[in-house]
């Protein structure tokens, strides 16, 4: 080809490629298929809420009596526990040694007041009782009640830390499930009150129960027993009915937040208190949810 027409054929090229680029460029790509489209309102007039799932029994953070050294954990996450079972063992080493010095102090006591008591029978037990000074007997009638409150004192410590030793197992409150272990074998479980992880969790989940904030601008269409329907975030297939139980009757600041990116968090939310069977559903505790209310016409006047 004469090189005269090479500069002439590459512009050509380009201007074909460049149409070729913007004419595919411009084509919408395909709307992707929606799995799980948006839950259906159940109701023709209802109130919507962010529903954050509970144990039947409230959440309970396991604590511990004293801080002391884990020696034993009994249960895993997700067990079904009695009530009284041991959840956790703490260290009672130091306890069963505090235990023995009582008791060894006891006992001597215990055989000095037997002796101050046998002393103080003598005394009590003549017949002339100007055969001893006033001054001497009291003497040995106070030796022998001191005798005495140091033998209860020690035995009082004996109980408290007979106590502490039988404290020491951490056991089941109620019948529940165990949610969460967060102390491990030869850590220190404390009593801090300001570390906000618990030791275990633990709640009753079956059944279970949802917690529904509605905004505090709809909170006068609820009415009491007002039947609502749960539909898991993420697959509106799956859902469950409500039942109702009660209302909180204080507004309060939101405490859960949905994440949305119109969502306000100075709002005030009244709270609603549902139970759930879940049967086989796959819901937990912890789950957000989204929650319809049946509730009374939005231009509903009174």
């Amino acid at each position: 080809m004469s090189r005269k027409y090479i500069l002439p054929a590459l512009a050509l090229f380009g201007l074909f490629f460049a149409l070729f680029m913007v004419f595919f460029g411009m084509r919408s790509p395909p709307t992707p298929k929606i799995e799980f489209p948006p839950p259906s309102p159940p109701y023709k007039h209802y109130v919507a809420g962010a529903g954050i799932v509970e144990s039947a029994s409230e959440d309970i953070n396991i604590g511990t009596p004293f801080s002391e050294i884990v020696t034993d954990v009994f249960v895993r996450v997700g067990a079904q526990v009695k009530k009284g079972e041991p959840l956790f063992q703490l260290d009672i080493r130091t306890l069963n040694a505090e235990y023995e010095e009582a008791r060894e102090k006891r006992a001597v006591a215990l055989i000095n007041y037997e002796d101050k008591k046998t002393e103080l029978s003598l005394y009590q037990s003549l017949k002339d009782k100007r055969a001893v000074s006033e001054n001497t007997f009291n003497q040995v009638y106070y030796a022998a009640e001191a005798a005495l409150k140091q033998v209860k004192e020690l035995e009082a410590t004996m109980e408290v830390i007979a106590s502490r030793i039988e404290r020491s197992t951490i056991r089941a409150p109620i019948d529940g499930q165990v949610l969460q272990v967060n102390v491990r074998i030869g850590e220190t479980a404390d009593i801090n009150p300001f570390d906000n992880k618990p030791h275990m969790l633990f709640g009753q989940t079956d059944p279970l129960h949802i917690r529904v904030e509605i905004d505090e601008d709809d909170a006068w269409r609820i009415e009491k027993g007002a039947p609502a329907v749960a539909f898991v975030r993420g697959n509106s297939s799956i859902s469950a009915p409500l039942n109702f139980l009660y209302i909180e009757p204080f507004i309060i600041p939101k405490t859960t937040l949905t994440g949305d990116n119109q969502e306000r968090v100075d709002t005030r939310v009244l709270q609603i208190v549902y139970e759930m069977h879940r049967d086989d559903l796959p819901i937990y505790p912890g789950q957000l949810m989204d929650i319809y209310i049946k509730g009374l016409p939005a231009n509903e006047r009174f």
